[in-house]
């Protein structure tokens, strides 16, 4: 019983929202939780039958059938966004935002589209987060309980996520990567609008740290990043291309940028940070081609083997995920 923390190791899109979506349906989850900025990050799913599940709000546990979905009251909420998941997933009966949410408007998005500094020189997604979030810290923006169309959702997220992480199990997703942290990142100007880590996740929902029982960080195997900043072994978009590992952002439809390996110093760093229990270990089929849709621990290549020995040497945490192909099934559990 408790709290499962789901956090980004390095840079987003490391494919949380799959490993969100698997443990709400292996742990039978009763509540998953967004955590994380806000609108300015999704996740894609590809089910067995190859529907895509896209989702930009609300955190993917919805599933499992059994899971209530919410959004935390630290998570900036865009009402169009939300009620459209709330639609196209057919969720209105389990779906939840705290009443305290700050409300993204389309005047914050508006206002970033045409802020060159975010638009070109830091290549945000201008979904208006940025603005939003200053608006909310300077008590000028409006919270999910002054939309109407909002009130038949409200609830006091931080209280149910206490309540039910006390008698059964909560998964927090948290949003885009530790790396992009605006206060810890390196990178500054190149972040987000607030922290993604672990603890920061607790923060965004309002639960108890007593209540937290595990600390999953999800490693992408070929680490990616969206917009501008470093990027350690960044390969070019023909090689990306030519060996069949090109991605594209969920929110933009950009192509990310991607690296040949992971940089052992920068996963120390956000082990640190993060104090891991468990690691999911992703796109383990593009660093090893041979690991397409493999399904037991027999069929892991030595090549991941020996990706693996070095993921847990560093972070000092056990991989109990290995994914291996694009649809929600693909993954190796090596959970005791």
């Amino acid at each position: 019983m408790g709290a499962v923390i789901i956090v980004d190791a390095l840079w987003g899109d490391s494919g949380k929202g799959k490993a969100c979506a698997y443990l709400a349906r292996k742990l039978d989850a009763s509540l998953a939780v967004r955590a994380g900025i806000g609108t300015n990050a999704g996740a894609s799913i590809i089910l067995d039958d190859d529907t895509m599940i896209r989702a930009r709000q609300l955190p993917t546990g919805w599933l499992n059938a059994h899971t209530r979905v919410a959004v935390g009251s630290g998570v900036l909420v865009d009402p169009s966004v939300f009620l459209a998941e709330v639609e196209r997933f057919d969720i209105r009966d389990r779906a939840f935002v705290d009443y305290r949410c700050a409300v993204i408007t389309p005047e914050h998005i508006e206002a970033e589209r045409q802020d060159a500094n975010l638009a070109k020189r830091v290549g945000s997604t201008c979904t208006g987060n940025g603005y939003a979030r200053s608006d909310f810290v300077l008590r000028r923006g409006i919270q999910a309980r002054d939309v109407p169309e909002l009130k038949p959702f409200l609830t006091d997220v931080a209280r149910e996520v206490n309540e039910v992480a006390a008698r059964g199990v909560v998964l927090v997703e948290g949003s885009q990567g530790t790396l992009l942290s605006l206060a810890l990142s390196p990178d500054y100007p190149f972040t987000t609008s607030d922290n993604c880590t672990a603890a920061a996740a607790m923060d965004d929902v309002g639960l108890n740290w007593r209540l937290v029982q595990d600390v999953v960080m999800v490693v992408k195997s070929m680490p990616t990043r969206v917009g501008e900043g470093p990027l350690p072994y960044e390969m070019t978009e023909q090689e990306a291309l030519a060996r069949g590992v090109a991605e594209y952002g969920t929110v933009t439809g950009r192509m990310r940028r991607k690296a040949s390996q992971i940089d052992w110093d920068l996963l120390a760093y956000s082990a640190m940070l993060n104090g891991p229990t468990q690691i999911a270990l992703t796109f383990c089929d593009h660093y090893d081609p041979a690991m397409r849709q493999a399904r037991t621990r027999d069929d892991i290549t030595p090549r991941v083997r020996e990706l693996i020995s070095q993921v847990e040497k560093v972070a000092g945490a056990p991989v109990t995920l290995v994914d291996t192909g694009k649809h929600l099934s693909e993954f190796i559990d090596l959970a005791p």
